[in-house]
This record gives structure tokens, C-alpha cells and sequence, in this order.
């Protein structure tokens, strides 16, 4: 049986690992299982590795025994609403992330990681990195996803100069672990003296938690942070909604997946928003890439078009990929009533936000 990891956390070192990893062959085994409260999960799980069993060769067989004694055997849900987990036996890969919401399940076999849903929760999550601290003890621990892992620990006389290390230190640790925003949990008069000796870019991403001290369990910190994150993202979403409905309502913005599509496609496009969990058919040209909501013939260059089975997912690949700042949303009502995805647009886009395909010659 594999070896269980140590730990469900995800750094970004280990993300831009498995990014580039690929394997000669497909052998390689991605999960992603939703984690219901009811514990039905083991069922979901059972019906997915039959499936990928009947229709994969045998060798994987070692890959998908060590997934199911994983989740069986080691794996606890607690809060946790979700489970990625990418196997390959050949190579001794093995990695398991947790998730704080659910995923949709699947179970693939190829020559990489299917790594999509896991990347949209690291997008929408940001990664914390808390330092504890007083007189005697600094502590910083990293967050992400809802879960924890210990980074360093450093004894000392915090005043004075042993502060002014505990602030170098948290801008090495930033940085190397590529940290959005750095929590500070200490008594007042601490976070009073710390804070001025913090870099500017670190006071820019500071939260205070004076509640957080050294006598705080992991857990408790974990909690605290999960639910400040909560508040800041629907804070974030509501923001962002407001903001597009008047950009649609001043033509800045174009809305519906026909629409949206087209101004993707153009480069007009600066920011994507898309209701989580949304799917919707679509077709694409196999000759020019070109995405389209129903058209059977590319109105580009005229060739057959295929089905594509998720068209939503695959125009937030694309615009990922090119830059484009995607969002999603997961709260708001008032996006619903719009067609559920929308686009703010550029100087270009505003100017013409559809484009003009190419006439057929007579």
C-alpha cells in the first residue's frame, strides 16, 4: 500500500510541481470527490473507481487500490467538502489536498494531473501565512484551503531588535511562500511595536488578531482565519457584481454565454464572471479552435464544428490562460438574472464588443 501523506495542505511549490509533472504514458489517476456531511462519500467513490476500472488498463488497478485504502483508511472528513487526489504508482506519485467546498466528482485517467478544479479553488482561496507571537516565541504557521501547516518557530527576546527579526523574517516567509495576506495574532501592546517595523508591502496585506496568541490552538486559528476569509469573499462578491451591472448598464460590459464568448475570443475581455457550478454545452471548431454556444458550421472559417461538453468551463480555461482576471460567483442572486456569466471589457471591447465574422464568398 502507498505511503499516506503527512498532510492534506497544498503549498505553492507543490502546485507548480504537479503543473509540470507529466507522465510517457497515461497512468496517471486524478480524483476529485465531493464530501458530503451525510458520509455517503465512500459510496461516490466506489461507483467512480468501477467505472475507471472497466474502462482503463489494468495497471492502474494499483493506482485506484491505493486511492480507495486512502479515503477508506486515513482520510478524516471533518469539515472538509472536498478531496483531490493524483496517483501515479510508476512514477511514486501519490498527493492528497483537502478542499473547504465541495467538488465535482471525477475520476480521470491521463499523462497529467487534471488539475482544473483544483486551480479554481486556489484562485478564489488566498493563502494566509499567521505569525503568532510573544515576549519569548514567534510562530508562523501557512493557510490555505482550510488547512495548516507549521513553518518555523523561532525563541528569543521579542523587543527590541528580536521584533525587528521576527519582521524580517515574515517578509522572507511572504515571499518564499508566495503569502497573500500575513495575519499577526499578539497581545496589543506587540502588534503596536511590530507592525511599524513590517516592509510597506506587508502593512499593505495586514490583518490584526489580537485574539491569536501562542495559546491558540492550530484549529482555533484555522477557524478564525476560515472566517474572516468567508466574510472577505462575499464582501469581494458583492463588490464585483455591483460593479459589473454598471458596467453593463453603461456598455462596458457584455453579458450571456453567446456574448461573452465572441468578446472573449477578440482579446476584448479584462475581467470573466461565471456562476459556480453553471454548465452549459457548446460546439468548437476543430480546424480553428473557435468556441461557439450552438452554431454546427464555424461562422469564422466555415468548418464543421464538434460538441464540447462543458463550453462554460472551457472559456474560463481560456481565459485564464490569456490573463483575464476570472471570478466566481457563488452568493449573488442578481447575477443570476443576467444569463449567469458576464464580461467587463477593455478599451477595444467597449469600442466594438461583437465581432464580425468573415462572409462566405458568393
Amino acid at each position: 500500500m502507498l505511503p499516506v501523506p503527512p498532510s492534506l495542505f497544498l503549498s505553492a511549490e507543490k502546485a507548480d510541481e504537479l503543473a509540470v509533472w507529466k507522465s510517457s504514458e497515461p497512468n496517471v489517476v486524478s480524483l476529485h470527490l465531493p464530501v458530503d456531511e451525510s458520509g455517503s462519500y465512500p459510496t461516490t467513490l466506489d461507483r467512480l473507481i468501477r467505472e475507471a476500472a472497466a474502462s482503463n488498463p489494468p495497471p492502474i488497478r494499483r493506482d485506484l487500490d491505493g486511492i480507495a485504502a486512502f479515503v477508506r483508511g486515513s482520510f478524516v472528513p471533518g469539515s472538509r467538502r472536498g478531496l483531490c487526489v493524483y496517483s501515479c504508482v510508476k512514477y511514486g506519485i501519490f498527493e492528497t489536498f483537502a478542499a473547504p467546498e465541495t467538488v465535482t466528482r471525477a475520476l480521470t485517467v491521463s499523462t497529467r494531473p487534471y488539475l482544473r478544479p483544483l486551480n479554481d479553488l486556489r484562485r478564489r482561496y488566498y493563502r494566509f501565512l499567521t505569525l503568532q507571537a510573544n515576549e519569548r516565541t514567534a510562530r508562523f504557521t501557512e493557510i490555505h484551503l482550510g488547512e495548516s501547516v507549521l513553518v518555523e518557530s523561532l525563541s528569543g527576546d521579542f523587543r527590541g531588535e528580536g521584533l525587528e527579526q521576527a519582521a524580517r523574517r515574515a517578509l522572507e516567509l511572504c515571499r518564499e511562500r508566495r503569502a497573500d495576506r500575513l495575519v499577526l495574532g499578539a497581545e496589543p501592546g506587540l502588534l503596536a511595536e511590530l507592525e511599524p517595523l513590517l516592509e510597506p508591502e506587508l502593512r499593505d496585506r495586514l490583518i490584526h488578531e489580537p485574539l491569536l496568541g501562542l495559546d491558540r490552538p492550530a484549529e482555533a486559528v484555522v477557524e478564525r482565519v476560515r472566517h474572516s476569509e468567508q466574510d472577505a469573499m462575499r464582501l469581494r462578491e458583492d463588490v464585483l457584481v455591483s460593479h459589473f451591472l454598471e458596467e453593463l448598464r453603461a456598455g462596458g460590459a457584455v453579458a450571456g454565454l453567446e456574448r461573452v464568448a465572441e468578446a472573449l475570443q477578440q482579446g476584448c475581455v479584462t475581467r470573466l464572471l461565471v456562476r459556480d457550478g453553471w454548465a452549459k454545452m457548446g460546439r468548437s471548431c476543430a480546424a480553428c479552435g473557435r468556441l461557439s454556444v450552438d452554431h454546427r458550421s464555424c461562422p469564422w472559417c466555415f468548418r464543421a464544428t464538434t460538441p464540447v461538453l462543458d463550453l462554460v468551463e472551457e472559456l474560463a480555461d481560456r481565459a485564464a490562460a490569456a490573463g483575464v482576471d476570472v471570478f466566481r460567483v457563488t452568493r449573488d442572486p442578481r447575477f443570476d438574472g443576467i444569463g449567469r456569466i458576464g464580461a467587463e471589457l477593455g478599451v477595444r471591447g467597449r469600442a466594438a464588443s461583437r465581432p464580425v465574422p468573415r462572409l462566405r464568398p458568393a
